[in-house]
């Protein structure tokens, strides 16, 4: 059977609900000439007889009547369409999947939540994921819509929706030998023992930029993709650690742990971006989570400097 003409079955749906070509041609303000022949064509499409010639009429065969039900359930699936595409133009349904790693989720809360009181037919999926590269992969397959990526590398098939500069600090408790300092050169940062990743962006960051100025890169004594494994990893004298302040503000506010600036480019221009695929196109209401997730961001760096500046004073006043 040849494909099935769309258009025919709407003057096969009027002669079969009138009952006859004529009142079918004047419904539809038609000639009886093109419906007849219309009829004809769509019966070659599918092979068989649709009607029965009348004194009073036409009368539908069976198989005109399993087309009947073809073509009412092919109506019905179009406006379910219909109704779909406008509910999710209007943002009445929808869903949308983001990640980010978990020191981020709860700063940004208020956002979600005030996103849902907007729209709360459209169901947002939060999942922490620590590693950019697995956040960056998911996006690049369509699983993710939308990452917060600290650390992202440019890449021409993602976009940079926004971003704002989080710079990675060297983290120290207080009885660390540099913890007198404000600022530290990177081989002052490379002058004891470190935590790290066991793999990723910070760890590839690091070996850079030791790789560039040709500085011996020392011993990572614990490896943990765990934020707070390595905090506390720094809050017991063991060693350093890379983080950005907002990452360890509670323990900078309690004076468990003290940020250095680290005077290298490579740790100073880190930021925290929302990524997208370039390319994908987005629905009215990821465009609209994107939005309040842009203006969200500030929030980082209003406690950063935050931390910065009360880190200083207490320095000033001891």
């Amino acid at each position: 059977m040849r494909e099935i003409n769309q258009r025919r079955l709407r003057y096969f749906y009027s002669v079969y609900t009138h009952g006859k070509i004529r009142t079918a041609s004047d419904y539809l303000n038609t000639d009886c000439s093109v419906i007849t022949r219309q009829i004809c064509l769509l019966e070659e499409e599918i092979g068989f007889k649709l009607f029965e010639r009348r004194p009073r009429g036409v009368a539908p065969t069976e198989v005109a009547k399993l087309l009947l039900e073809y073509y009412r359930k092919n109506c019905e699936a179009q406006a379910e369409f219909e109704a779909g595409l406008q509910a999710l133009s209007e943002m009445r349904r929808g869903r949308i999947h983001i990640a980010t790693a978990s020191t981020f989720v709860a700063p940004l809360m208020g956002v979600f939540n005030q996103f849902h009181r907007q729209f709360p037919d459209v169901n947002l999926n939060i999942e922490e994921i620590f590693e950019p590269h697995k956040i960056i992969h998911q996006i690049l397959e369509d699983i993710l819509h939308i990452g917060i990526i600290h650390l992202c590398p440019e890449r021409p098939d993602l976009q940079l929706y926004a971003s704002v500069p989080l710079p990675l600090y060297m983290l120290v408790s207080k009885e660390h030998p540099l913890a007198h300092k404000q600022k530290v050169t990177l081989k002052e940062a490379m002058s004891s023992s470190l935590s790290l990743p066991a793999s990723g962006v910070l760890r590839e960051l690091v070996q850079s930029a030791c790789h560039t100025e040709k500085i011996a890169l020392p011993p990572c004594i614990f490896e943990s993709d765990s934020t707070a494994a390595r905090k506390k990893f720094a809050c017991d004298s063991l060693g350093t650690v890379f983080m950005s302040v907002f990452s360890a503000r509670e323990e900078i506010k309690k004076g468990e742990l003290i940020a250095l600036e680290i005077v290298h480019p490579v740790f100073q221009s880190a930021k925290l971006a929302l990524v997208v695929r370039r390319g994908r196109p987005l629905l009215p209401a990821t465009h609209q989570l994107l939005k309040l997730l842009h203006g969200g961001l500030s929030i980082f760096t209003q406690e950063s400097t935050a931390n910065d500046s009360s880190l200083i004073r207490s320095r000033e006043e001891g």
